[in-house]
């Protein structure tokens, strides 16, 4: 461990030591396993402790006999039997940034970064997003043709980014994860010349009327990066139609409104797919790869058209101004669309905070887990982080800019990598709620402000429950 100066802590690894995470051994029945990680320093604490009735009453919570005279503490009632949505898991992106950045270092450095992330020794993330060419967290602007008006495509070809900084670190997470890991495309800016702004961080639509040539040829351009990844041997779980196509945010993009997604759905990429074998249950199309407010309406539009639900399987969405509009909010948005089409999933596809690195702040595990809670509370179905090793400033990107917030940073001069309070806040959660495990009912019989409650059961019938406590007191958790 080490004390950030004006911060809070972080973890050290460099090329001999790392710490890990063994797997959990289940405990015996009237038993429960408890793991830590707080403001103080402590990471995955464990403790164990063992179920007794109080006060010899086996009805003790629903008389609420532990409320008497007692003041900060929890009651947590958890409902094995009420069952909501199974929940698909966690995970963070192969970007070019976070590849650079493993390749900075000692190969036993960068190999047990990975293994934090995904094997069983670590936190074992289970889904792994793959930017289609580049983005604004790349060394260098760039797409798999940029060769001038190749409408067929001739000249793609995956570059040297994919060689080195994502495809060998996309393997080595899959020869170590203990699950299926679930790899999601997503495209930021197509070649230039299909775009109207023939710019990269330009907000442009593709050239020529809706449905027009370029509707078609980006079709191609995306079934071209799932079979050369194929024949690089990795094959992907899902794929978006457009990262953020909504927002201005001055890099790499593409501008699409949500009449333009429907229609490039079902005339263009939905039966380009469906010839080239990817259909619902080899590959997860998921629309939107944008922020919350967006989702009620987008959805609304694009899945009005009944004949997409033959192509598409979920809803993507970005968690940034999730902070901006509240809680409440986010929650009322989810639990709409979550009803409105039920036979979507909904998964948050990027999250990192933009204040800057914040190196050490527990504060930023606060707000990650704070939202990864409400989120799922309300239908998501796993939560994807962005980058998963950045440079101390929150880089490198292609252009000057503010960088974010990630779980991992690294000093190759120093030959060292720094896991942040949002690594185990994530941790939290991934390494307990296994892929497949479904959010079963709680209810806090005696509530708390600033208490914070998820809970899941695992395949395996093992019972999680996550609480985060964002007060400053300690309390007396009774479940």
């Amino acid at each position: 461990r080490r004390h950030i100066e004006d911060s809070d802590t972080v973890c050290v690894c460099n090329s001999t030591y790392c710490d890990d995470f063994p797997p959990i051994v289940r405990p015996k029945v009237g038993y429960v396993l408890v793991y830590e990680s707080n403001k103080n320093g402590d990471r995955f604490k464990e403790s164990s402790l063992k179920f007794k009735s109080f006060y010899g009453n086996k009805n003790c919570v629903k008389n609420n006999c532990l409320k008497k005279g007692k003041e900060n503490q929890i009651i947590i009632s958890v409902d094995k039997n009420h069952k909501y949505q199974k929940l698909y898991g966690f995970g963070n992106a192969f970007t070019d940034s976070a590849g650079y950045m493993l390749s900075s270092v000692d190969p036993s450095l960068a190999s047990a970064i990975i293994n934090s992330y995904f094997s069983a020794n670590g936190i074992e993330f289970s889904f792994g997003r793959v930017p289609i060419s580049g983005t604004d967290y790349s060394l260098r602007p760039y797409t798999y043709d940029d060769v001038y008006n190749d409408y067929t495509l001739k000249y793609f070809s995956l570059q040297k980014e994919d060689f080195e900084y994502k495809i060998p670190y996309i393997k080595q997470a899959q020869s170590v994860c203990p699950h299926t890991l679930k790899l999601i495309g997503s495209n930021w800016s197509p070649p230039v010349w299909m775009k109207q702004i023939e710019e990269f961080i330009a907000h442009s639509e593709l050239k020529g009327d809706v449905g027009g040539q370029y509707y078609q040829i980006l079709a191609n351009y995306l079934l071209k990066f799932l079979e050369a990844y194929k024949e690089n041997g990795i094959n992907l779980w899902g794929l978006t139609t457009e990262n953020e196509p909504v927002d201005d945010h001055k890099l790499n993009n593409l501008k699409m409104s949500p009449e333009q997604i429907r229609y490039f759905i079902e005339h263009n990429l939905g039966p380009t797919l469906a010839k080239a074998g990817y259909n619902k249950n080899k590959l997860k199309l998921m629309i939107l790869d944008d922020n919350t407010p967006f989702l009620a309406n987008w959805t609304d539009i694009i899945l009005a058209d009944n004949r997409l639900a033959q192509y598409v399987s979920g809803i993507a969405s970005h968690w940034y101004y999730n902070e901006l509009i509240g809680a409440r909010s986010v929650a009322e948005i989810l639990e709409y669309v979550h009803h409105k089409h039920p036979d979507y999933f909904i998964l948050n596809t990027e999250a990192c905070i933009l204040n800057g690195p914040g190196n050490g702040k527990w504060s930023y595990a606060e707000r990650y887990a704070f939202d990864i809670i409400n989120q799922l509370n309300h239908w998501a179905v796993g939560w994807i982080e962005w980058n998963m090793a950045l440079d101390l400033n929150g880089g490198p990107t292609w252009f000057e800019r503010q960088g974010c917030g990630g779980p991992v940073y690294i000093n190759p001069l120093k030959g060292e990598a720094y896991k942040q309070p949002t690594f185990y806040a994530l941790g939290q959660f991934s390494k307990f709620i296994s892929p497949d495990s479904v959010r079963i009912g709680h209810e806090l019989v005696s509530s708390v402000d600033d208490i914070y409650v998820l809970t899941a059961k695992r395949p395996d019938n093992g019972v999680v429950v996550v609480v985060l406590n964002r007060g400053d007191d300690i309390m007396e958790l009774n479940l």
